[in-house]
């Protein structure tokens, strides 16, 4: 079967998460007009979670069987969600696929305009955003890889997030950005999705001493904090004008923060409807999706995280 390209893929594992994942992408999918696809991986080591395949020797019948319990437990998810949103005006698209978590669920959404999945989850996706796994799939994804938080840790991340400052609760889409190229695709891509959602964008540039650098005028005197700003604040004008941003004056927020990308963006994402980031960028975001910055966002962020491919 041809799979639309134009599509959004949502991977679950029947928890509580990927249910929250699921209704997510839903409304995504919804918003694009486009269909959903629902992808579950599944392999031999399902055998322990039915007693009624444990008993049975043949192994056709049992990896038949194992694909018929992977149906049902997308179906089963498909019908949780449906109890609270409405789905029937989405054309969804039902998929087990075999083999490990990542490649497998790589596989399916290839192609896709975006891959959304739980935080957390239960057996095998519940290792997905836990070390080396979530960082394999970020890597190797060709298609924005969203990430949706635990629901029932959303408030206490808030708090965190915000450490101590006050909390603005206007709907928003957030997108870091720094003047790099992946940072432009991710401002394009939240652009969209601000567009298509009617929300604001707050573009958001940090900045420090730390990784700013002395700028080559300064003839190695280190200029004033003033001069700093100025200089992320013409990055962030450029990135916007390269961009090709075309929302409305009052429907775009642009933020210059003197802090690091990590506390900044988390400070920044608190309260917001979705953070979105470019994949690799230059100064403080060189490592975003490579050590504890990455770790820290996609962990600790209170809203759903994209992380945007170029």
């Amino acid at each position: 079967m041809t799979m639309p390209s134009n599509r959004v893929v949502v991977g679950v594992d029947g928890s509580l998460n990927s249910d929250h994942a699921l209704a997510w992408a839903a409304d995504a999918a919804e918003s694009r007009h486009v269909p959903l696809e629902v992808v579950l991986a599944w392999d031999a080591t399902w055998v322990h979670m039915s007693e009624g395949i444990m008993a049975i020797t043949d192994v056709d019948e049992t990896f038949r069987r194992l694909a018929a319990f992977a149906q049902e437990r997308i179906d089963s998810s498909i019908a949780r969600v449906q109890e609270k949103h409405d789905l029937s005006g989405i054309d969804i698209i039902r998929t087990p696929v075999q083999g490990p978590v990542v490649p497998a669920v790589l596989e399916a959404a290839a192609g896709a305009s975006m891959l959304v999945v739980g935080r957390r989850g239960v057996g095998r996706l519940g290792r997905l955003f836990m070390g080396s796994v979530s960082a394999g799939l970020v890597r190797q994804a060709h298609l924005p890889v969203t990430v949706i938080p635990d629901p029932e840790r959303a408030e206490q991340q808030r708090e965190a997030a915000l450490d101590g400052a006050e909390l603005d609760e206007t709907p928003r889409i957030v997108v870091g950005v720094d003047g790099s190229a992946p940072s432009v695709a991710a401002l394009r891509f939240a652009a969209e999705a601000a567009k298509r959602r009617h929300l604001p964008l707050h573009a958001v540039a940090c900045w420090q001493f730390t990784t700013s650098g002395i700028p080559s005028e300064s003839f190695g005197w280190v200029p004033p904090i003033e001069d700093f700003e100025e200089r992320a604040g013409q990055q962030l004008d450029k990135a916007l004008e390269r961009a090709g941003i075309d929302l409305p004056e009052d429907q775009l927020v642009r933020k210059v923060l003197r802090a690091s990308p990590g506390r900044g963006l988390l400070r920044s994402a608190a309260g917001a409807a979705w953070l979105v980031l470019g994949s690799r960028g230059v100064g403080g975001f060189e490592r975003l999706l490579l050590g504890s910055v990455s770790a820290q966002l996609m962990e600790h962020a209170p809203c759903p995280v994209t992380i945007v491919r170029t």
